[in-house]
């Protein structure tokens, strides 16, 4: 996924830059850009978590690619790119995952797909109980 939003892809998306803190809901049929805070809820189409940017609350969204911090609660139905910057603590349920070296998950992952078995696993930082 591109890291910056064009002219002509933005219909439909939202950008919430670095410095902005949003609480609440938001609903948006293509692209959300984070470079800021995120507290709430949100359905989107794309997903994409900037290296300074940090999401909070429900997030379901079609594809994922997270630079930054994402906590609680993200279900991606297709595809989670986590970058070696970014951290997803909390409940992790993704169709198909790539993890880059240094990327960090803690706590419950679950696959998603109907031939695909559910795995749950628990995820705990060395020295964790």
């Amino acid at each position: 996924m591109p890291e910056k939003i064009d002219q002509d892809s933005s219909e439909g998306s939202i950008l919430i830059g670095s410095g902005v803190e949003f609480k609440g809901e938001l609903t948006v049929p293509n692209r959300v850009s984070i470079n800021g805070t995120f507290d709430g809820h949100l359905k989107a189409k794309e997903l994409y978590v900037g290296k300074s940017g940090k999401v909070s609350g429900e997030i379901g969204v079609e594809d994922a690619d997270v630079f930054g911090a994402v906590t609680n609660a993200l279900t991606v139905g297709n595809k989670l790119i986590l970058r070696a910057s970014g951290s997803i603590s909390g409940t992790l349920t993704y169709s198909s995952i790539m993890i880059e070296e240094g990327g960090v998950v803690i706590g419950q992952i679950n696959k998603l797909g109907a031939d695909a078995e559910k795995t749950v696993v628990k995820l705990h930082k060395p020295g964790q109980t």
